[in-house]
């Protein structure tokens, strides 16, 4: 039984209301995000997408690509840089909260972050009235040591 807040969910009413249909390697490629415990690769997704579909259905890299990019333009993932991993967003209205992807440089650690908006607003401010840049992506990437990875550094010191 799929929750109705979960990524699922979000996942599904998202691609009924674009008018995009429901197949079934969608919905694996859909699970296969939601039960990923860090950002994974097209390969990554491709292989375990097709351990999750059924012997009668199949699924190809192209058609993994094709579905990664429908997903990201619809707010479902995220890519993560540098080397172009995907994570499953986990914001239920992500397009209206700015955040922050944070990536970990050690262990690779990857996670969204929600940023209070007194905290953004004066960026997006300064950018639209003294840059006269007008910011329509709302995703910031920063890299650096997650907490569990400073805490191991700082045992070894």
């Amino acid at each position: 039984m799929v929750k109705p807040d979960s990524f699922q969910a979000m996942c599904v009413r998202t691609l009924k209301e674009s008018g995009a249909r429901l197949t079934k390697p969608r919905l694996a490629l859909i699970d296969c995000l939601a039960n990923a415990d860090s950002a994974l690769s097209p390969k990554e997704i491709f292989q375990r997408t097709e351990s999750l579909l059924e012997k009668s259905e199949s699924i190809d890299t192209v058609t993994v690509y094709r579905i990664l990019d429908r997903f990201a333009e619809l707010g479902l993932v995220h890519r993560v840089a540098p080397h172009g991993d995907y994570i499953a967003c986990s914001h239920l209205a992500c397009e209206s909260a700015p955040h922050i992807m944070t990536r970990c440089i050690q262990c690779q650690a990857a996670a969204e972050m929600h940023i209070p908006d007194d905290i953004i607003a004066p960026l997006l401010w300064f950018m639209r009235t003294q840059k006269k840049f007008e910011p329509k992506e709302h995703l910031f990437q920063l890299d650096g040591l997650c907490e569990t990875c400073t805490l191991k550094n700082a045992a070894v010191l």
